[in-house]
């Protein structure tokens, strides 16, 4: 009788172990998903000769979207094509910053509050836009 109350509290201690750890791997979980949408991502195809608004609002918004456009953000930009293109930042229609993004080349451009930013190329192109708050 002993050996089997024993047994039973081991079963017992057990299960909220597993209990614990299934709300913990929940959690884990939880966090990812959260972590992965606070970082909007987009692919985008670039036809020839297109000029691309990516992060602003209204009329010739045709690019992803900046979630964080009214605070702030850093946009990580990768040019998964085979053709090289320019970012233009503008700022109240006036342009603050233009780069070069060559084929296979990746960069960050810091985007303060209510600067919009633009694809513009020459020849087809792919990239990858992704925003994060700017901390």
């Amino acid at each position: 009788m002993y050996c089997f109350l024993q047994q039973k509290r081991k079963s017992k201690k057990h299960n909220l172990k597993r209990n614990q750890m299934k709300k913990f791997i929940l959690i884990v979980v939880i966090m990812l998903v959260f972590q992965i949408d606070t970082n909007a991502q987009e692919v985008l195809e670039l036809d020839p000769g297109q000029s691309m608004c990516i992060s602003g609002k209204g009329k010739g918004q045709d690019g992803a979207i900046n979630p964080f456009m009214e605070t702030g953000s850093v946009a990580i930009v990768k040019n998964l094509g085979e053709n090289q293109f320019s970012i233009r930042v503008e700022y109240e229609g006036k342009v603050k910053e233009k780069i070069r993004l060559d084929p296979s080349r990746i960069t960050r451009v810091i985007l303060p509050k209510s600067h919009v930013m633009y694809f513009d190329n020459k020849l087809k192109t792919k990239t990858e836009v992704s925003f994060r708050a700017l901390q």
